[in-house]
């Protein structure tokens, strides 16, 4: 029997792999003869081109500078495995394997049991040979969509898609069920390797349906590789380390970096419990987490409900780690944030809202317990799944509340970031017009205007100013009231209400009363 030719492809990390004369006729569509005028052209075009350079201690040519377009198409770089500890590379954690070979068949190492091929109970060349048949499949799939695209061919793609459903019909009927030998096959294999193998899948379906599983479990392993490999290369780049956190049912993209433990802020995405806000690394602990969960609020007083919207305090110091995990959590969101551990002399306020399951949070405000310059707010937090829904106002609105019942005039910590300047301005504005819409005298005093809003004064002038309405005039700054920008913008206002119904605070529903704390609290 002739051997088969086989060609040699060179890639752009110097790596040859070895296709088959049929494969590489498949999987790049180029038949004998047009790979001999191709490579005509190219023997031409270096004839054409200078010479170059030769190195001087060996006097070969520069092949990274001479490779040609076509051949960097035909191969996509593939990242390096990330290195541990100890300067080398990672290694698999399955007992036994040497890390070669990969379950997808398209790399030649693994580091991760997702896609360790002994795991799933097969060796690289079974691997590398499934690889290959996708690739033909892909391939006939192709060209499948081409002829669908086809108006043309609407009789043709009504049969084809017939006789593919027939087939697997046909493929799927052959199965007889699940044998006795297959069960204790089963049985024998998982005491013998116990959690360190995948359960044996042969026997236990179709092969149709395992062969559809084996390809996702491929694509699955493909997609957490590079993943891994990609964030691993950028972790000396970029300073954050936690590229997305999931918490609950959402899965949020991070936006600055935050000081968790060394371990965790490695991780590329970080796992949390909506109600304790405990993180961990893998999707298996966070499900043994929510079994094991007795909380479903935070922990602390409920010091207003209005429906499902309910507010918690929550002391620093009596919930010291749920406040910590909250600083944590929120410093992937705030870029001036520098409290993460020092929580015991602040307060928090907590912004649930709930159903069947329970109180899922969806921001927060902190202040200090004793604040010199009567900051009634420290750093405040909307959720990004909860954001553009009213609850950054909602959250600011609670704070001039608690102290308008203090008896005080507040202002947050400064500085503000980006989104939280706009969300005050928005606030202090709408404040205002509704003031100066229900205010009939022809004077008006900014220090009485102060007391009733519990806004700083300092705030009052800067919006005023902002909105046109602050003039200085005989040596004193006097408030001109356009009454037709009023009239305009309570009028905008009615409109979007007709649109959504606004989220507000009811102080009727506030319950509480303002603590009194020692200089050790």
């Amino acid at each position: 029997m002739p051997k088969r030719k086989s060609h040699v492809i060179e890639s752009e990390d110097d790596s040859l792999e070895e296709k088959s004369e049929e494969d590489f006729l498949i999987t790049h569509g180029q038949t004998q003869r047009q790979r001999a005028k191709l490579q005509r052209s190219r023997t031409k075009l270096v004839a054409e081109s200078p010479s170059r350079t030769p190195f001087r201690d060996g006097g070969g040519m520069d092949m990274g500078k001479t490779k040609s377009k076509s051949s960097e198409s035909m191969s996509k770089p593939v990242p390096k495995s990330p290195k541990g500890e100890n300067g080398k590379q990672k290694q698999c954690p399955v007992k036994g394997c040497d890390s070669q070979g990969h379950l997808t068949g398209s790399r030649s190492r693994h580091f991760t049991i997702s896609a360790c091929p002994i795991y799933h109970n097969s060796d690289s060349f079974l691997c590398k040979k499934a690889y290959d048949d996708r690739q033909k499949h892909k391939m006939i799939r192709r060209t499948s969509l081409d002829i669908i695209s086809s108006k043309s061919q609407a009789k043709a793609v009504v049969r084809e898609q017939r006789e593919k459903k027939e087939d697997v019909q046909n493929k799927r009927s052959r199965f007889d069920g699940v044998s006795p030998s297959t069960l204790h096959n089963l049985d024998e294999h998982s005491e013998a390797h116990n959690k360190n193998r995948e359960p044996l899948l042969d026997g236990m379906s179709s092969a149709y349906d395992l062969g559809l599983f084996r390809e996702a479990q491929a694509r699955a392993a493909e997609d957490g590789t590079y993943e891994l490999t990609h964030h691993y290369q950028l972790m000396d780049v970029h300073e954050y380390k936690i590229k997305e956190i999931v918490i609950g049912r959402f899965e949020i993209n991070t936006w600055y970096s935050s000081p968790y433990p060394e371990e965790y802020a490695r991780l590329s995405k970080l796992y949390l419990c909506e109600y304790c806000l405990k993180y961990m690394k893998t999707p298996t602990i966070a499900r043994r987490h929510s079994t094991k969960c007795v909380w479903r609020y935070p922990p602390g007083n409920e010091i207003y409900r209005s429906e499902s919207l309910s507010v918690f305090e929550v002391d620093g110091k009596k919930s010291k780690v749920f406040c910590q995990n909250l600083c944590l959590l929120a410093k992937l969101f705030l870029d001036h944030k520098t409290l993460y551990y020092d929580v015991e002399p602040f307060l928090f306020y907590v912004m649930t809202e709930a159903d069947n399951q329970g109180c899922h949070i969806v921001g927060y405000f902190s202040k200090e317990k004793h604040s010199i310059l009567n900051y009634n707010v420290s750093c405040i937090l909307t959720m990004p799944q909860y954001m553009r829904q009213g609850y950054g106002k909602l959250l600011i609105d609670f704070s001039y509340l608690l102290s308008r019942t203090e008896r005080k005039i507040g202002s947050p910590e400064r500085p503000l970031s980006d989104l939280g300047l706009i969300s005050y301005r928005s606030y202090w504005k709408e404040l205002l017009m509704e003031y100066l819409h229900k205010y009939s005298s022809a004077e008006i005093l900014i220090k009485d205007l102060s007391l009733e809003t519990s806004v700083h004064a300092n705030d009052v002038i800067s919006t005023l100013q902002s909105l046109g309405m602050l003039k200085y005039w005989k040596g004193k700054h006097v408030i001109l009231r356009n009454s037709s920008m009023v009239d305009e913008y309570m009028q905008q206002k009615r409109k979007r209400s007709l649109i959504r119904k606004p989220r507000v605070i009811d102080p009727k529903q506030l319950s509480w009363q303002p603590a009194v704390f020692n200089n050790n609290c």
